[in-house]
Formats: structure tokens, C-alpha cells, sequence
């Protein structure tokens, strides 16, 4: 057993026999084995392909991340693959949204900011301890989340609604109790992203973006939330590629510019920082290496086998596989990767496969819930829950000339402009704007949307007389689902129509916006006095937000950011 890891300690409070398994686990392996443990691979394309590739290389991963499917079609994969291996793996997601993002059938608890717009700590764990029990009901047992992050930059592309919002000691609160409901529920919680996002208005995915807090105002922040996570025993944290100047220079003040390394390389961050300043004794895996933030500065034949020897101890996605392997074991064979650093890393990959007793249930045929435990995809509770989080997190930010609540009788006629609703980056999900024109069709109204390839159909706002566009229009309804499609290094709106769709009726039409992803439209669009926030993209939110806004539940959420950033505006 490596002398750097407390397997008895939180995170893993291991008994006797869990110890004896790490131990006597590690030692059979061969250096081979151990190197092929330090791999978190994806199962994202053709999942026969993938099993084939490991078997010409003589791989058995330590963990596999699955992407959406149905719930006995994604079950069946973890259930071969659980079988093939002798040693149990850790299957993973992301379930931001919750179970859903894996599962078909599973419950869309909401983004966090929704959570967290509810004021509710409690109905964090209690997303948490569904998320959970949904995801193990499949045989899931690691989830890559709560997000940590802080929403200090409203032009991040990639935090924005995926954080609780922007008061770190309320961030503190919500993402130890989803970490405590995922526990609850027979799972393993990672707190991601180290060493925090959401400073910077770029994306880890397109370059080594920068949190650039001062060691003072990092304590008070990411390292007061890491620090509750770490005391509370989460089991894991994602390190991701996000540098920290301040804490680099802290332990180097030689240090030059352009050798601070992000965090997923970084050894003063993991070593000094990590587990020695906030005594984390978990496991650390790198967020996904096929980001351009992790080989911006370093080759990829460094960069994978230093990852692990700066104190990562798993290492996730892959460019290829076999190559990936291949630069992971050069590594060790070069003295990059010590043998000490390498038992280090797969003695916490073991333990953390103990902590949840995974090598037990493998040995009595029980990682692989039997079929009758996805009857919990059936339960209604888990709409009502997600249905009760929408009905306290939706938000009315300005009601300030009386739209609201619409009623068919006085405001019949209804005109939509779309911004975005296509697909994105967390959810293949889009058109949500047809389910709020039937829904409001439904209640009475007349509801025409604005067509970019006719725009003149059927009113043509752009040149039409105020006079004549009153007698046919009550109210313009903006309806916004404006999120990164995973290719965009900024998610803001794009007024479809070049300019044949901006707001400059606003004065004279009484003019809302409702959106159900980002909620800072007012940066952009400071003068709309009609505005909604349901910060989630799912049929349910949609389903509740028109319900508050014909009057028929009354607006509960409290925003959980600042919606405009502090930036002057004429209009309060």
C-alpha cells in the first residue's frame, strides 16, 4: 500500500477487509495492469469497437464514462463490461442536470442555478439522492459533480447555469448537500472544476483558461467551498485545465509566465495547494484530456504521463486509446511516472471502488441491480420533484409595466421571436419554443413566431407602422434558449433576422422575454421591463413557466446571480 494514502480515513473509511483488498489487489498487479487502471476511458461511439480495441491492447480501464441512452440498453453495456473485468470499474457521468443526462427515462432534476434560484438547500440533496438512486438503479456509481464553480463572469460559456450562482457561502451550502444526497444514494460524488471556474469569460475546451483571484480572495472563495467538500469527505475532485497565477507564484515566485501549468498539470496545485493546505486524501482525476486547455503548452506524449506524475491519480477521455496507453507507459518506462507516484495513484483508484463496497458486490454478483430496480423510472415522485424544483426556481427578475400575469381576454395576440433553442453542448434537446406556443395556444391566446426565411409572414415588424402593428399585436414575446452548442466560445444572443428582430419596439408594444437557459439577457438587452429567468431547458420548466405566467402559480425563485453584473442601467 502506498505510504501516501490513509485508506481508513475520509474519504474512504475503509474496514479491515476493504483494506486487505486494496492491498492484496495492488499487489498481484503488474506494472502493465496498474498503468491501464489509471484510465477513465468514454464510451461515446460504437461501444463493440471500443471492447475490441481494449482487448487488441490488453486494457482493462479503471472506469468508463456512458453517454445518454435508454435506461436497459446503457444498462446491458455497464453490465458486460462489469463482467469482463476481474477488477470492478467505475462508471461515471455527468449529471449536471441530473440522471437524465445518461438515462433516457431518467428525471431532469434542473441545472443548478434552477436549484439554487429555490433558496432551498434541501432540495439540492434532495436532487442528489435522486440522481442518484435513478443513476445505481443501472448499475452507475460515480458522478462528476456538484459543480463547484462560482458565476462571478456572466460571459462564461461553459459555467453560466451549470453553477448555484455567484455568493460562495450559498455555493458552499447547495454543493455539500448534493454531494450528501449523491452519498446517500450508494454513490460517489466528484466536486469539479479545481481549481474553479467561472473568473474566466473562456472555455477550458478552447484554450488554458485563467482563475485570476488573489491567494486571499481564493481562500475566501473556491478554497472556503473545496475546503467544507473536503472536511465533509467527497470522494473525488476533477482538476481541470484552469491555471491559478496567484497560488503558482505563491509556491514559485520564480516562476515565469509561461511555465505555470493548468491545473490538471500542475504539482504545487495537487501537491502543496490540494492535499497538503485542505488535506485532501480522495481520489483526483483530470477533467477530459481532449480539451485544448490540457496540451495548449505541452505535448500530448507529456502531457498524459504527467498528469499522473504531478498528482492526478485518474485520467480521463481519450484522443486515442491505444496511443494514449502507449504515452502513459513510455512515461513510466522514462521515470516520469515514479513507481511509488503510480502505486499512489491506483491505491486510490481501488479505494474509492472500496469505499462503495464495489469489490464486495462483485464478489456476490450485485453490481448490476437486477431489472426490476429500474421500476424507479416509473415512480412519479421524481417528476414531482423535478416539478416542485420548477415551480421555486422559476424567476420573475421585472414585471415593471404590468404584462404580467397575460391573459387571452386582454392580450390576445401573441408575437414570438425565437433566439436560439437548438440543440447544446449539455442537452440534444431544442424547439422547446413549440411546447410554449402550445401550451399558450392551448390557454387562448394567438400566438405567431417570427420566421427568418419569411420574414414578412405573417406581420412584418421591421417597416410596418406602429399604428398598424398594434391593432394585430398585444404582446412581443422573446423567447430565449441561448446556450454553447459545444463549438462556441460565447453563448449570447444572436437576434435572428440581422436586425429585422431587435427590440426597438420596446417602447411602444409591450415587449417580455423569457428565457430558460442563461440568465444575463439584460446585459445585453437592458431594456426590457418584462423579464423571466427558468435557467433549465426541459419540457417541465417550460411546462411551469407558462403557467406562471398566465397567472396560475404564483413566481417563488429568488435570482441566485446578479443579472446584470452590476452594469448601469436607466431602467431598475
Amino acid at each position: 500500500m502506498s505510504k501516501g494514502v490513509d485508506l481508513k480515513a475520509k474519504p474512504f473509511y475503509l474496514d479491515e477487509k476493504g483494506v486487505q483488498w486494496v492491498e492484496e489487489t495492488l499487489g498481484k498487479m503488474s506494472t502493465h495492469e496498474k498503468l491501464a487502471q489509471l484510465f477513465c476511458l468514454g464510451a461515446m461511439g460504437d461501444y463493440e469497437a471500443l471492447l475490441k480495441e481494449l482487448d487488441e491492447i490488453d486494457m482493462q480501464p479503471g472506469g468508463i464514462l456512458f453517454r445518454i441512452g435508454p435506461a436497459a440498453v446503457v444498462r446491458e453495456k455497464i453490465r458486460r463490461v462489469q463482467d469482463k473485468y476481474e477488477i470492478p470499474l467505475l462508471i461515471c457521468g455527468d449529471f449536471d442536470r441530473g440522471s437524465s443526462n445518461m438515462i433516457e427515462e431518467g428525471t431532469p432534476n434542473g441545472h443548478q442555478m434552477l436549484i439554487g434560484a429555490t433558496g432551498d438547500p434541501e432540495l439540492a440533496y434532495k436532487a442528489g439522492l435522486l440522481c442518484a438512486k435513478e443513476s445505481t438503479a443501472i448499475g452507475v456509481n460515480w458522478d462528476f459533480g456538484p459543480v463547484t464553480d462560482i458565476d462571478f463572469n456572466p460571459y462564461s460559456p461553459i459555467v453560466n447555469v451549470r453553477s448555484y450562482g455567484d455568493q460562495p457561502e450559498m455555493i458552499a451550502e447547495f454543493t455539500s448537500r448534493f454531494a450528501k444526497g449523491l452519498e446517500d444514494g450508494g454513490m460517489i460524488a466528484c466536486a469539479k472544476h479545481w481549481p474553479g471556474d467561472g473568473r474566466d469569460f473562456r472555455d477550458q475546451h478552447f484554450v488554458a483558461s485563467v482563475n485570476d483571484l488573489s491567494v486571499e480572495e481564493w481562500d475566501a472563495t473556491y478554497g472556503m467551498i473545496y475546503g467544507r467538500l473536503i472536511e465533509e469527505g467527497v470522494g473525488s475532485i476533477m482538476t481541470a485545465h484552469i491555471m491559478l497565477p496567484s497560488y503558482s507564484k505563491y509556491y514559485d515566485p520564480d516562476i515565469k509566465d509561461e511555465d505555470i501549468m493548468v491545473g490538471s498539470l500542475n504539482y504545487d496545485l495537487h501537491n502543496k495547494l490540494l492535499r497538503g493546505k485542505l488535506g485532501f486524501n480522495g481520489l483526483i482525476v483530470t477533467d477530459a484530456s481532449s480539451m485544448v486547455g490540457f496540451t495548449e503548452r505541452v505535448p500530448r506524449a507529456k502531457a498524459v504521463p504527467l498528469s499522473i506524475a504531478n498528482g492526478a491519480d485518474m485520467f480521463l477521455f481519450n484522443r486515442s486509446i491505444s496511443e494514449d496507453f502507449e504515452f502513459m507507459k513510455k512515461g513510466y518506462e522514462d521515470g516520469i511516472i515514479t513507481p511509488e507516484r503510480l502505486d499512489e495513484a491506483v491505491t486510490r483508484i481501488l479505494a474509492l471502488k472500496a469505499s462503495i463496497k464495489l469489490h464486495e458486490k462483485k464478489e456476490n454478483g450485485t453490481l448490476i441491480p437486477p431489472e426490476e430496480a429500474m421500476d424507479i423510472f416509473k415512480d412519479p415522485a421524481g417528476k414531482a420533484q423535478a416539478k416542485e424544483i420548477a415551480d421555486k426556481g422559476i424567476t420573475l427578475v421585472r414585471n415593471l409595466e404590468g404584462v404580467l400575469p397575460l391573459d387571452p381576454e386582454k392580450q390576445k395576440n401573441i408575437y414570438m421571436i425565437v433566439l436560439g433553442d437548438k440543440p447544446g453542448y449539455h442537452t440534444w434537446k431544442h424547439d422547446f419554443h413549440k411546447q410554449f406556443k402550445q401550451l399558450l395556444e392551448e390557454r387562448g391566446f394567438n400566438v405567431m413566431v417570427y420566421d427568418d426565411e419569411h420574414p414578412n409572414e405573417p406581420i412584418r415588424l421591421n417597416g410596418t407602422p406602429i399604428a398598424e402593428l398594434k391593432k394585430k399585436i398585444d404582446v412581443i414575446c422573446y423567447f430565449a434558449n441561448v446556450e454553447t452548442t459545444g463549438g462556441d466560445s460565447a453563448a449570447r444572443i444572436s437576434w435572428p433576422g440581422v436586425r429585422n428582430t431587435i427590440p426597438t419596439l420596446i417602447q411602444d408594444i409591450p415587449t417580455m422575454m423569457v428565457s430558460i437557459d442563461n440568465p444575463y439577457h439584460l446585459t445585453d438587452a437592458p431594456a426590457f421591463k418584462t423579464y423571466v429567468n427558468a435557467y433549465t431547458s426541459e419540457e417541465i420548466v417550460v411546462e411551469t413557466l407558462v403557467e406562471k405566467l398566465c397567472g396560475e402559480s404564483e413566481f417563488k425563485g429568488i435570482s441566485p446571480v446578479d443579472p446584470l453584473k452590476g452594469r448601469f442601467t436607466s431602467i431598475n
